[in-house]
């Protein structure tokens, strides 16, 4: 299985999470302090570079799953996938180019 860390609508208790509803959860997570969060009207997302730690959660999720995922987040047009660490093994996170995030509001990596 494919591990995914979400740090946005696809948490528990948010708009899309019914896309994680078949995967396995594996724990809260949160990133190192090397990324910017950003609001893009009524979700985030996130830029490499930065002083901020993500907070999200991790998934376990199948290929098909990890596909619809990956529609969902427009990849690779608008977000991409990178591999991050974590205590549970490497987690695919989506993240889109800093260029993106220019005249954005900055958040403290939580969402909402």
């Amino acid at each position: 299985m494919i591990r995914v860390f979400v740090y946005g609508t696809l948490k528990q208790g948010q708009r899309n999470w019914h896309y994680l509803r078949d995967a396995v959860f594996v724990a809260e997570h949160s990133t190192q302090p090397h990324y910017s969060m950003f609001a893009f009207d009524d979700y985030p997302a996130v830029c490499l570079g930065g002083a901020h730690a993500i907070h999200g959660e991790i998934y376990r999720v199948s290929e098909q799953q990890f596909g619809l995922l990956d529609e969902l987040e427009w990849y690779p047009d608008f977000y991409q996938r990178i591999e991050i660490p974590t205590a549970h093994g490497h987690a695919w996170m989506y993240v889109v180019g800093r260029e993106l995030c220019h005249g954005r509001k900055a958040l403290a990596g939580h969402w909402p």
